[in-house]
Formats: structure tokens, C-alpha cells, sequence
């Protein structure tokens, strides 16, 4: 009975240690093939990484109202782009065309209309019979009508006309109100020059008035003093004449009557 039983014990040792013998094989094979794959040869070249696609383009934000989303928009033009064709008129504009045409003398000038800076004309181009309306200001052209109808450039010409009287009504009132202007300050330097004569005048007769009131005032004293050097004087006379009449009295008197004193 011990004896089974110690042979039973010693299998399951036995067996024990057959299973850590398999666990520690199982450890090292996996240790090494961990180790192989992350040392690689030296040889060997390394993976190449796949390039990363391009990002689609995103659309230009200058579309135009109208464009779909998904369409791209064209280039916006440059800012002095757009003013150097603002600038030159179209190679065959009607102006240019006009401009030519009077430059060769090819065009019979049939209406003018002014009114202050404001201008309409109507030409007439007897070689084919065509018709120019034009409106302009200071003697630049404004906007030009190229017509072979009568009754067309007529009627245009008409409203440029009624265009420019409309056009010219600030000019017009502007013109007013600066000649207006200009008499108002021609009457205000004219009525300050009055006023300036005036003050001088009031000056002048003042101080002739102070010198005059002087004048009196020495003429009132000189005056009295006379009148005083007058009778003085008077008295004087009268005491003389007295004295005269007395002397003259005695004088007179007969010889035979005067008394020995």
C-alpha cells in the first residue's frame, strides 16, 4: 500500500516537471522569435513607406454670385488690372471711333446744346451716313450714341440736351450765388469805405468843434477884458471932458467978472 503510493507521488512529480520543462522551452522560443523579428539583417533593406496622397484643391474664394460650389473660380484680376482697362476704352468703343473721326475731320457737327459745363452735340458722318450723340462735360466726352436712324439720334439728342439743363442746375445756381456773392462783398467794402469817410468826418468835426469852443472861450475873455479897458476908458474920458468944460467955462468967462482971489 506505501509502496503504490509512492509511486503515485512520484509520477506526479515526474509529470510536474515535464510541464515546467515545456513551459520554459515555450518562453525561449518566444524570446527568440521576438528578437528575430525586430533586429533585422543589415542587409536587408528597410520597409518604404507608401506616399500620402495629395489633398484635393480647395476652391478660390473669389467666385462670382451665380458660380456652383463645386466649380473652381477663375483668378481674380489685379487691382491695377482693372483700372488700365477702366482707364483705355475698348479698341472699338464708339468714343475712340468718335475721337478718330474728328481727328480726320470726317463728321459735320449738326446740334450743340450748353448749359454751364454740361454739353450735348449731334454729328452727322456724310460718307456712311452715320449719326453721333454726344454728351459731355468740359469738353470731355461723357457718353457717345452711334446711330444710322434719324428720328433715333434725334430723340437721343433731345433727352442729352434735357440732360444737361438737369445737369447744369447746381452749376447754374452756383454761378449766381458766387457773382451774388461777389456784389454783396463789392457793397460791403463800398459801405465800409463809407462808413471809414464817415468816422473821419465825425473826427474832423470834432476837433474843429474842440477848437472852436477854445476859440470862443479865449475870444469870450479877451472880450471882457476889452469891455473892461472900455469903460475904464469912458470913465476916464468923461472925467476929462469934465475937466474941459470946466477949464473952458472959466476960460471964457468975461474979464471984468472974475474976482481976484
Amino acid at each position: 500500500m506505501r509502496t503504490t503510493t509512492q509511486r503515485g507521488m512520484a509520477v506526479h512529480r515526474v509529470f510536474k516537471r515535464g510541464l515546467a520543462i515545456a513551459a520554459a522551452a515555450a518562453a525561449v522560443a518566444g524570446g527568440t522569435a521576438c528578437t528575430s523579428a525586430v533586429a533585422q539583417s543589415p542587409a536587408a533593406p528597410p520597409t518604404a513607406i507608401d506616399a500620402v496622397a495629395p489633398a484635393a484643391p480647395v476652391p478660390a474664394l473669389t467666385a462670382t454670385v451665380g458660380q456652383t460650389g463645386s466649380a473652381p473660380a477663375a483668378a481674380a484680376p489685379s487691382a491695377s488690372d482693372s483700372a488700365a482697362r477702366a482707364d483705355t476704352p475698348a479698341a472699338n468703343s464708339a468714343v475712340l471711333e468718335l475721337q478718330r473721326r474728328m481727328q480726320a475731320r470726317e463728321l459735320a457737327e449738326l446740334r450743340t446744346t450748353y448749359n454751364g459745363a454740361y454739353g450735348a452735340s449731334l454729328l452727322f458722318a456724310q460718307s456712311d451716313l452715320t449719326y453721333y450723340v454726344t454728351l459731355f462735360q468740359q469738353k470731355d466726352l461723357w457718353r457717345v450714341i452711334k446711330t444710322t436712324n434719324e428720328a433715333h439720334a434725334e430723340r437721343i439728342y433731345a433727352d442729352f440736351s434735357r440732360q444737361t439743363r438737369s445737369l447744369s442746375d447746381l452749376d447754374l445756381q452756383r454761378i449766381r450765388l458766387e457773382a451774388q456773392k461777389e456784389r454783396a462783398e463789392r457793397q460791403i467794402a463800398e459801405q465800409e469805405g463809407r462808413l471809414r469817410g464817415l468816422r473821419a468826418d465825425l473826427d474832423l468835426q470834432r476837433q474843429q468843434q474842440a477848437q472852436v469852443q477854445a476859440r470862443q472861450k479865449v475870444a469870450r475873455t479877451e472880450a471882457d477884458t476889452l469891455d473892461t479897458d472900455r469903460r475904464a476908458a469912458r470913465a476916464r474920458l468923461d472925467e476929462l471932458q469934465r475937466q474941459i468944460r470946466s477949464l473952458e467955462a472959466q476960460v471964457n468967462a468975461p474979464f471984468g467978472g472974475t474976482r481976484a482971489h
